[in-house]
């Protein structure tokens, strides 16, 4: 660490132990509330469709378990639940479904609040080796900055509350990261047992953080000399701790557990490769995570890295994020929530970029009212994001959307066979309906299915394919309705229907004709 490093101030604080532990909890803690706005209110405000998979796991898992409160649950109910949630596919291990299970049973009840609290808790975590990592990459101010951006980045705070695994990944990325620059400073075994099993645990959360901690550590590898890396077999402890566990699960969960479509499912998609819309909605979906100005910032942030190795290390991030957005060319542009591993690497460039302001700052004869100015203006920028952030949690409220599922479920009955044109793939009425129905395609699903070369058949066939044995057609999605005229026009021709609040139910027991 350089002497400047050493020497600079903790906000224009003298840089003592307690004052840096004060500012750092003083952060997690503002961290932890803005997180905690709106806190009750359902979790369909965020990536909808993948919280709602989870819940239904979570909640099977639960329903399984021999306790006084799943045996008071009505029979029908219960097996309902446990058979849609081991009907889940699943992708990556369930650990976040799990845990939120076992409070459950703590508790003695389900709670959607249990999960949000979990991921908060997760993405805090993480908070603590972005600093500690950010600190040996910069200066102190640097690597407050870093810790700013990674905890009140307004999409990461609402992404952050989300029930699915992406924000237990990015802890573990971070974790990762720190181990395995920590081992790049330090050769020992202890250091290299951290780094294999932290980068193992990323891995083992979630495969696609391979990108994040596979290519970071392959720059450190470079940096220090592949050749003489590559004979020492610490390196290869890490590798080994790292990979194997993941790739067994993977192996006996496509094979042996029968998830090998949900796992290789449509991902690569080269066609979009020569589309230039293609990389324009990639970066504007960047942008829309984090911002133009933090993307410059942060790349900016390589050429003020003073070590060989830093820079190394930082522009391999870069390079397993460009390589994570062409393996997985049609999500990147569509799930947002694919961009969350960006935020620390952004986090970690605007920091290094901000310490050479502040250092400027340090070195000019500056009254005490004009370093008060300046934190000012660093915690009225952190207001503007928390007001972002508070705008967008209370800006909607989905209370009313439990008991409107409840009661549309009670209106077709548990019992009853449907298929659906309906949000978030059945979800909904699934986890609050108790209802399974069949899925009819929405023009994304076809667009999907385009990119990948399949298509379906002719309009009737697939009607009639879909809705054999069905008592009702529920249709939630009207925008989907009407832009998909062949299935409006033959259902509104050929079937009596009741009409709510946002639904149309057609008897399709008792056509018309």
């Amino acid at each position: 660490m350089s002497e400047s490093q050493s020497g600079s101030t903790a906000l224009f604080l003298k840089p003592s132990k307690p004052i840096v532990i004060i500012l750092l909890v003083l952060f997690l803690l503002a961290g932890v509330g803005i997180r905690l706005i709106d806190l009750d209110d359902l979790p369909l405000d965020f990536a909808t469709t993948r919280q709602l998979h989870s819940f239904i796991m979570a909640r099977g898992i639960y329903y399984e378990m021999d306790t006084p409160a799943t045996n008071a649950i009505p029979e029908e109910i219960r097996q309902f639940a446990i058979t849609t949630g081991r009907s889940e596919p699943q992708i990556e291990p369930p650990i976040m479904e799990y845990l939120t299970a076992f409070i459950y049973r703590l508790i003695g009840h389900e709670d959607m609040l249990v999960a949000r609290l979990l991921s908060i808790l997760f993405w805090i975590a993480g908070a603590i080796p972005l600093f500690l990592l950010a600190r040996k990459l910069t200066t102190l101010n640097g690597a407050f900055v870093a810790l700013a951006v990674y905890l009140f980045n307004p999409f990461g705070t609402i992404a952050s509350r989300s029930f699915q695994p992406d924000p237990l990944m990015v802890a573990a990325i971070i974790w990762a990261l720190y181990f395995q620059f920590k081992w790049s400073e330090e050769d020992s075994l202890k250091n290299a047992l951290l780094a294999g099993v932290f980068t193992g645990l990323a891995l083992f959360i979630k495969a696609s953080a391979v990108f994040f901690v596979g290519f970071p550590i392959i720059g450190l590898i470079i940096a220090k000399g592949l050749w003489k890396s590559l004979k020492n077999w610490r390196v290869w402890l890490i590798a080994g701790i790292a990979l194997i566990p993941t790739i067994l699960y993977y192996w006996i969960s496509a094979t042996v557990g029968g998830n090998s479509g949900a796992i290789f499912g449509a991902r690569w998609v080269p066609a979009l490769f020569s589309d230039p819309k293609w990389y324009l909605k990639w970066f504007m979906t960047a942008k829309f995570v984090v911002g133009y100005y933090p993307i410059v910032i942060a790349l900016l942030g390589f050429f003020f890295l003073g070590e060989k190795k830093s820079r190394f290390f930082y522009v391999f991030m870069w390079l397993g994020y460009l390589l994570y957005g062409f393996m997985f060319a049609y999500h990147i542009y569509t799930h947002d929530y694919y961009h969350l591993p960006l935020i620390p690497i952004i986090a970690l460039g605007f920091g290094v970029v901000a310490a050479q302001l502040f250092s400027l700052l340090e070195n000019r004869p500056l009254h005490w009212f004009m370093r008060v100015l300046v934190m000012a203006l660093f915690v009225f920028a952190l207001g503007l994001n928390v007001m972002k952030s508070r705008g967008d949690m209370i800006g909607e409220s989905f209370r009313h959307e439990a008991k409107y599922w409840t009661e549309l479920g009670d209106l077709i009955g548990q019992r009853s066979k449907v298929i659906a044109l309906t949000h978030d793939y059945g979800y909904r009425l699934n986890y609050w309906g108790f209802i399974q129905p069949e899925l009819w395609p929405t023009r994304g699903d076809l667009t999907v299915k385009q990119l990948i070369g399949s298509t379906d058949p002719e309009f009737e066939t697939l009607y009639k394919m879909r809705t054999e044995g069905k008592d009702y057609f529920l249709v939630t999605l009207l925008g989907e309705l009407e832009g998909q005229p062949d299935l409006s026009e033959y259902l509104f021709a050929n079937y009596p229907y009741q009409q709510g609040d946002g639904y149309y139910l057609f008897d399709l027991k008792h056509p018309l004709n």
